[in-house]
């Protein structure tokens, strides 16, 4: 099991590894509007962990990229991230 620390909740959650992070949905106060990784209501800041998520798809990396500079430090949408295993700890970013 993989794990996802939310710092702005301090709690941990569960996972299965190699789980889209859509999995949070419900679990957390963290918005999952669009889950296509386009709107950015899912954006967050992974403060740790960051080798543990697979790399950005084509539409996650378009939709980063159309960030403002120093949006977050290591931004990710959790609606199209997998975790492939371990722990990440992450921010929200909205």
């Amino acid at each position: 099991m993989a794990k996802v620390h939310i710092i702005d909740e301090n709690r941990t959650i569960d996972v299965p590894d190699g789980s889209l992070l859509l999995e949070l949905d419900g679990k957390t106060n963290l918005l999952f509007a669009c889950r296509e990784g386009v709107c950015t209501t899912c954006l967050v800041d992974v403060v740790e962990g960051m080798e543990n998520l697979e790399e950005p798809g084509e539409m996650e990396s378009m939709t980063l990229s159309t960030l403002p500079p120093g949006t977050a430090k290591n931004p990710r949408l959790m609606c199209v991230s997998k975790i492939k295993s371990g722990t990440i700890k992450i921010k929200f970013v909205q």
